[in-house]
Parts: structure tokens; sequence; C-alpha cells
């Protein structure tokens, strides 16, 4: 098969990061592949399934530990096309690449963080020149958009980035919305109210009783909010996002909405990799508190998880989640 990347591109570029040892926290990420809500993925795969040919090549912005690059090559197996898998991560990077390093299809670029501009690099200052001028078919952002602090220089970013008759598809299962039906979710308002579940629990069970003090410490309880909040953003709603990609240049948007059935479990195992952004008050956090917690802390903490996630969803054992399919032209 033919190369379809510009001459003069690098696949893998020579980095610190392409040598490091795969991390278990990116392993433990990765297995989120296997649970049933990451269906949310299907669409978006059939949809540039559709919209790619002969040649074409993807940017999978936020593209991680590959997930969805998988689906997508898996999904399309003669079709000569190119994935480029960006993201902030180096950890997740380095786990894509061990993935699909082999994959003449797939390309690979860390978006470093500049610290004195306070933002991250763009694509245009990872990638080579013949790659800009060639251009890019498709941008899919898959569960991540609703993380971005700098939205609006992204998503200019990728209007520059897009070849004549581009596409972008975004989704996300944390994009506000006006109406929804009773007992759907938005995904990470479930961290909300798992919060309150578990300050509900400590307050009125004794077994929780080494929980409390920190309840009454109004400036390391706000530390904790501050810390939830950075890993799960709040609730932005729809039409903020449809201003933004407007104002960026993408045109012709559509919008639909899919419920996905969610395992509690599942959700709990995801929720379990952060722990410390989810509950950090119950047990402690280093920089907040001090000191690490302790082991027993850390398993107390896990335990209070499981009992909240259990009190907001009735004993149910899944719960309907609400994902939002964005595409622009």
């Amino acid at each position: 098969m033919k190369s379809v990347w510009p001459q003069g591109f690098v696949r893998v570029p020579e980095e610190d990061w392409t040598q490091a040892p795969v991390e278990e926290l990116a392993l433990k990420y990765d297995t989120v592949e296997q649970h049933g809500w990451y269906k949310n993925l299907d669409p978006t795969v059939a949809e540039l399934g559709a919209h790619l040919g002969p040649g074409s090549l993807v940017l999978d912005y936020s593209g991680g530990t590959g997930i969805l690059a998988v689906r997508l090559l898996d999904s399309l197996p003669g079709l000569d096309f190119g994935v480029l898998i960006a993201d902030a991560s180096p950890k997740f990077l380095r786990l894509a690449l061990n993935k699909l390093g082999g994959e003449e299809r797939v390309a690979f670029r860390l978006l470093r963080y500049l610290k004195e501009a306070r933002r991250l690099q763009t694509m245009q200052e990872v990638l080579e020149p013949a790659a800009l001028e060639r251009g890019f078919d498709a941008v899919a952002s898959t569960n991540a958009i609703h993380l971005y602090y700098d939205l609006e220089d992204t998503l200019r970013s990728w209007r520059k980035l897009l070849a004549p008759g581009g596409k972008v598809f975004v989704q996300s299962g944390n994009i506000g919305l006006s109406e929804m039906e009773p007992d759907t979710w938005i995904i990470d308002a479930t961290v909300e109210a798992i919060q309150a579940a578990a300050i509900a629990r400590v307050q009125s069970e004794e077994r929780w009783a080494a929980f409390r003090p920190v309840l009454g410490d109004a400036e390391k309880m706000a530390a904790y909010d501050a810390l939830r909040r950075k890993i799960f953003l709040p609730v932005r709603p729809l039409d903020y996002y449809l201003a933004a990609l407007e104002a960026a240049g993408f045109e012709s948007l559509t919008v639909r909405h899919q419920k996905l059935e969610a395992q509690v479990s599942e959700w709990r195992e995801f929720l379990a990799a952060y722990h410390e952004g989810v509950l950090g008050w119950a047990g402690g956090v280093a920089k907040i508190a001090g000191q690490e917690p302790t082991p027993e802390a850390v398993a107390a903490r896990l335990e209070l998880l499981a009992l909240s996630l259990n009190d907001i969803f009735s004993g149910r054992p899944s719960f309907q989640a609400v994902w939002t399919y964005i595409t622009g032209r």
C-alpha cells in the first residue's frame, strides 16, 4: 500500500516520549475501550467511513491511547487513508504508539504545553509545511471537547488545517442540553452528584466520621472543589459549542443526540482511576492536605465512591447517558 502521507512527513517524530516506558495510568485508561458506553464512538466511525476516500487524511485530535483510530482502521481495512493521532498526554500517546506504531496509516504528534504562553501547541506548530499545505479531510474530536480550556483557538486551528470540503466531527457526553428526558444523564454530571451523596453519607454515618473534619474547613474544601472541576470541567451548554464553531468558520452544522446505556460498574471503574479528583477530600490529597493519604484512607475513599454511585442510581446496574454529535463543514 502506497503511503498517503506527504513527502517529507515524519510519522513518528524523534522525541523523548517515544522512548519512554508505557505507564500504568495509560493502560488503566485504555480499558475503557471494553466498556459498553464506548459504543458512543460507533456513530463517529460510521460518519467518518462515509466521508473518507482513498488518500484521505484524518486528524484524531485528543486521540489519546488510539481507541478511535483502532476502530476506524478496523472498519476500513482496505482503504489507503491516514490517521494522525494528536494528544497533549505523552503517557497516552506512548501507549497509542505501542499499539499502532507499526501501522503505516497512523502518525503521531504530541501537543506540548507552552508555560509562558499558557496554552497547548497548535497543530500548525507541530506539523511540517508539506502536511499543512496538503491539509486534512476530516478532524475528529471524541469524548474530549468539553475539556478544552482554549476552545476558540483550538477550533480556529482546526479550520485552518482542513482541506477544501473537509469536515469536523465532534462528539461528547458532557455537552449541556436545555431539555433532557427523566433519568438521563450528562455523564460527568454524575461527579457532582457523587460529591453530594458522599457528603450526605459522611455527615450521617459514624463509619465515615474520620472524613468529617475537612467538611468544616472551607479553604480546603474550596481547594478540593477546584481540583475536581479542573479534572471534570463544569458542563457548558450546547449553544456555547455551536457559537464557537461558527465563530471559527464552520458552517452547515448538524446536531443530533443519542442515548447510551452505561453500566454503573464500568463507570465506577473509570472514576476510580481519578479518585483524587472525584472525592479527594475523603482521606486527602498530598498537595492540599500536606501529606499522602494512607492506603486505608484510599480504600475507604473508593468504597465511599462506590456507595455514592449506588445512591444516585438507586441501586440500578445501569443508567442512560446522552451523547451529542456535531458535524460541520
